[in-house]
C-alpha cells in the first residue's frame, strides 16, 4: 500500500523550504518527501509504502513531526484538503477576531476566497473595494495629503486603508492591499507587481512592500494567496 500526507506552508519561499529539508531528501528511502511550489504556498507530500494504512501512518509522524519541529508556525495544515483561507479562517474563530478587507489591485479576490470557506459569516464582516483614489479616500478615509505626496501605491496609502477599514466596519482585523497590477501604470521606483499590504488589529498595523512577477493576472493571482498568509502571519504575531 502507499499513502500520503501533505504538510502546507506559507510565508517563506520554495528556496528556504528546500534548503531547510536538503538532509532528509538526501538520506530518504521510506517515506519519501516531495515538495511541490503553489502561488504563496509550498507542499511537502510525505509519502509510505508499507502492508496497510496504519504501518504507513506509523512511518509517516516521525517525519511529520520533524517537518513541525523545523518550519513551526510557517506550517498552516497538515492534510492535503485544508486551504490558506480555510485556515485562516479558523484561526479567526479560535481568536474571536472579526475581519474585513479593503483591496484596491486584486478587487475583492481576497474576500472572495474567505468567504468560500463555510462559516465564514461568523468572522468575516465587510469587503471594501476601494480602486479609485476617491473610494479610498470616501470610504477609508485616505488622506489627500498620502495620495499626492506618497501615492495610491505606497506604504502610508496601505497603513491608512487597513486603518480606515477598521473603522468603516468596525472590525478587530482589517487586510489592507494596494499595488500596480499592470500591464501598464509602473515606474523605475514602483515597477509593476509592486504591492503594499497593511495588516490593522486593534490600533496595531503592520505593512509590508511586495515586488511580483508575471502578468496582471499572476500578479492579483499571486497578492491574493500572499495577502492570506500575511494576515495570517499578523494574527499569529498579534496573539503571541
Amino acid at each position: 500500500m502507499i499513502y500520503s500526507q501533505t504538510v502546507k506552508i506559507c510565508s517563506i519561499g520554495e528556496s528556504q523550504v528546500a534548503d531547510e529539508i536538503t538532509d532528509l531528501i538526501e538520506n530518504q528511502a521510506n517515506p519519501t518527501i516531495a515538495p511541490y511550489a503553489k502561488t504563496g504556498e509550498v507542499h511537502l507530500r510525505v509519502t509510505a509504502k508499507g502492508t496497510g494504512r496504519k504501518e504507513c501512518e506509523d512511518l509517516i509522524l516521525p517525519v511529520v513531526r520533524e517537518l513541525e519541529r523545523r518550519f513551526g508556525k510557517y506550517i498552516f495544515a497538515e492534510s492535503d484538503s485544508v486551504t490558506l483561507e480555510e485556515a485562516v479562517t479558523v484561526l479567526l474563530w479560535q481568536k474571536n477576531f472579526t475581519l474585513s478587507t479593503a483591496e484596491s489591485c486584486t478587487g475583492g479576490a481576497i474576500a472572495a476566497r474567505i468567504v468560500n470557506v463555510p462559516g465564514a459569516s461568523d468572522v468575516f464582516m465587510e469587503g471594501m473595494v476601494t480602486y479609485s483614489n476617491e473610494a479610498k479616500k470616501r470610504t477609508l478615509g485616505v488622506t489627500e495629503d498620502t495620495l499626492s505626496d506618497f501615492g495610491a501605491v505606497s506604504e502610508q496609502c496601505a497603513k491608512e486603508m487597513a486603518e480606515g477599514g477598521c473603522v468603516h466596519a468596525g472590525t478587530d482585523i482589517c487586510l489592507s492591499v494596494t499595488g500596480i497590477a499592470g500591464p501598464g501604470g509602473g515606474t523605475p521606483e514602483k515597477p509593476v507587481g509592486t504591492v503594499f499590504m497593511g495588516c490593522s488589529i486593534r490600533g496595531m498595523t503592520r505593512v509590508r512592500e511586495y515586488h511580483f512577477t508575471g502578468n496582471r493576472a499572476r500578479v492579483r493571482e499571486q497578492t491574493v494567496a500572499h495577502g492570506l498568509a500575511f494576515l495570517r502571519e499578523c494574527i499569529l504575531g498579534y496573539t503571541e
